[in-house]
């Protein structure tokens, strides 16, 4: 074999043991909210040694890097967060995930990032990333909960604009904290007729607050729960209707509605559901529509003005209709 030839031999060979080596930081199993993780001694930058989880209390676990963007704003929201809700006993560590070996160089930018930023965190150092490959990170920064069992009882990965009120009324809520509502919402609270049970306020509340941000979805999901929680509480059901009633009542609508709350299993309050929420404002009506509303023509064939009916306005227009 010529020198050329044994060039691209060699090229060839190196080329494929590239491509079985798996990437670096990809994971090897990962464990899903409710299982456990092993209770373990890891050691920070500072080389201190930390028990994870903490023995007592909710234990926050936050992994990140340097390179990534994201880091840095979440690194400072759950130092925020550590010193606020610390008399509620969480405690804040952080992994860092640069490289999946650390060399001296390595950790020394780690401790330049650390000064330049003041991070005022605990910072594991992950050998050989076994902790992030054990727990399965696909993004950077994520955050995970842990029971002081080593259950994982909650994650959330990246950091979107949306994350700071996500992650705010996500730790609340597990840490059974509910916000003081302003005077008139506790005036209100105060005389109603139904007390929702199993924090079902509290997040009707969240979806009501994450609504008015401009969030729709993801009040869908707060209402969602609230039901979940206490399927006699008609607040987020209401909600709800006048989210998927926004245009006017339709049975498009109602049925896109069902549908949700089938695939949530709360078929059983679908019987609550109004033909428009109460409170709901009315479409203008021309005056072809207040026309017929009136009885005093019939609405022609196939017009969406039916629609808008209420059932018994219907039922008198095809009454008419078989005259």
């Amino acid at each position: 074999m010529n020198f050329s030839g044994k060039a691209v031999f060699l090229t060839a060979v190196i080329i494929t043991v590239t491509l079985v080596v798996p990437a670096v930081g990809q994971p090897e199993r990962g464990i899903e909210v409710g299982q456990k993780i092993e209770p373990r001694q890891l050691t920070t930058i500072e080389r201190d040694k930390i028990m994870l989880p903490v023995e007592e209390g909710l234990t926050v676990l936050l992994f990140w890097s340097t390179w990534s963007p994201r880091s840095g704003p979440a690194l400072e929201l759950w130092k925020e967060y550590g010193d606020l809700y610390k008399e509620h006993g969480i405690s804040v560590l952080t992994v860092i995930a640069d490289h999946q070996h650390m060399e001296v160089e390595d950790i020394d930018k780690v401790r330049e990032y650390i000064a330049r930023n003041e991070i005022a965190l605990p910072v594991i150092v992950d050998s050989e990333l076994k902790l992030f490959n054990e727990i399965g990170i696909i993004v950077l920064p994520t955050v995970f909960f842990l029971k002081p069992d080593g259950t994982l009882d909650y994650k959330y990965a990246g950091f979107p604009t949306s994350a700071e009120m996500d992650l705010k009324e996500d730790l609340e809520a597990k840490l059974g904290i509910a916000r003081e509502p302003a005077a008139e919402e506790e005036a209100a609270r105060g005389k109603l007729a139904y007390q929702p049970r199993n924090n079902a306020l509290l997040f009707y509340n969240m979806g009501k607050r994450i609504h008015e941000k401009g969030f729709p979805e993801k009040a869908k999901a707060k209402y969602i729960e609230a039901l979940e929680r206490d399927t006699n509480y008609t607040d987020p059901l209401r909600e709800l209707e006048r989210m998927f009633f926004a245009k006017g009542w339709t049975p498009e609508a109602e049925d896109r509605l069902k549908t949700l709350l089938i695939a949530n299993g709360l078929e059983g309050v679908i019987e609550k559901i109004q033909e428009k929420s109460e409170g709901m404002e009315a479409e203008p009506v021309s005056a072809a529509e207040a026309a017929v509303k009136a009885g005093q023509v019939s609405a022609p064939a196939a017009t969406p003005v039916v629609n808008k009916l209420t059932p018994m306005e219907r039922m008198k227009l095809l009454m008419q209709k078989d005259k």
